[in-house]
């Protein structure tokens, strides 16, 4: 998601891929881990007594995007059968500094789809790796991660659509500064580490860490250090995950309704949502999946037939379409929990 890590991504696309105008202001969208939008939101809006206070602080604070500018002239009907697909995307840019009518040239580095099932049972929660070679309309062939830059957040949203097979319900967005503060209002996150490595200035130990909001950006975005890069970075991010909805969800947190309010204060000013995503969706939802634990949110990657080159010289991952279409079936028919018990090597 030089030590400048917000320019590796940038530096990387410029040597694989055609040079494009350079905008006066980079707008990088990172490997945030944007999963913790939602969850945060179903975990301190389950709280009976609170519900009306801090949702309302939720409603005054966080920014709400159109249906227009998310899912572009006309956003599909679903019904509430099939579960809930929200997309999550990540900024390190402010994104007060973003136009958001117009997100050309810019990158979702970061794409998860989470998943509720319609049982309220629990949660899965799919990376899609940003190299992934897929079809965006328009435009052939590319990697995923360039249909925000081709045609602003509506063609992101309809090119993930298409990858998963079936209608996105809701999209939400959070920017870097609002992630270290939900890690901070908290106090640390506890997380375990599959590697030790060192980044800028911070040393992660195999095994378990405490993080402040600083060392858990570092840790969620580092992949350069790993033979495998944004493979590990991904495992990264989801162990970050565990760690934080374990500390959202512990007996400290939810028993404290001051802690509650000021970290949804202080979170929901760096979230943009579509307009559907309110308090009173989020509460409702949040009352049906109350039983929810950290053991019940399960995370996998799309499926992937390895790393390879496009025709222009560009590295890529290639997808795995035989076992794609398995994906697209679960999402469709709401049986996602099975697919990832059960898909080979569908944790990462």
């Amino acid at each position: 998601m030089t030590d400048n890590t917000t320019f590796d991504d940038l530096f990387d696309r410029q040597n694989d891929e055609p040079q494009r105008p350079r905008r006066k202001k980079k707008r990088v969208w990172r490997k945030v881990l944007v999963a913790i939008l939602i969850i945060v939101i179903l975990a301190v809006l389950g709280i009976g007594l609170y519900v009306w206070n801090v949702g309302r602080s939720f409603d005054n604070n966080a920014n709400k995007l159109s249906d227009e500018q998310v899912f572009g002239s006309q956003k599909a009907d679903r019904n509430d059968e099939g579960g809930t697909n929200i997309l999550l995307l990540g900024s390190d840019e402010p994104m007060d500094q973003v136009d958001v009518n117009d997100s050309r040239g810019l990158r979702s580095d970061t794409i998860m789809v989470m998943h509720l099932p319609e049982s309220g049972s629990n949660v899965q929660v799919m990376s899609i790796p940003r190299d992934s070679w897929v079809d965006i309309e328009g435009h052939g062939k590319a990697k995923i991660n360039a249909a925000l830059s081709y045609g602003g957040l509506p063609l992101a949203v309809s090119t993930v659509s298409d990858f998963i097979g079936t209608d996105l319900d809701h999209v939400a967005i959070i920017d870097f500064e609002g992630f270290k503060a939900l890690t901070d209002s908290l106090g640390g996150v506890r997380v375990d580490s599959e590697q030790e490595f060192e980044k800028n200035g911070h040393t992660f130990s195999k095994g378990e860490n405490i993080l402040n909001g600083d060392e858990a950006l570092t840790f969620v975005r580092e992949r350069k250090q790993f033979k495998d890069g944004d493979f590990q970075r991904a495992r990264n991010q989801q162990a970050f995950i565990k760690g934080l909805t374990s500390e959202i969800i512990s007996a400290d947190t939810l028993s404290n309704p001051k802690k509650i309010q000021d970290m949804v204060k202080n979170f929901a000013p760096y979230m943009y949502v579509d307009s559907g995503l309110d308090a009173q969706y989020i509460s409702a939802t949040a009352f049906g999946m109350r039983d929810v634990r950290p053991g019940d949110i399960e995370f996998f990657t799309a499926p992937t037939a390895g790393v390879g080159t496009s025709s222009d010289g560009q590295s890529i991952v290639n997808v795995d379409e035989d076992e794609l279409e398995k994906v697209r079936d679960a999402y469709k028919n709401d049986t996602l929990a099975d697919y990832v018990q059960n898909a080979p090597e569908a944790h990462l």
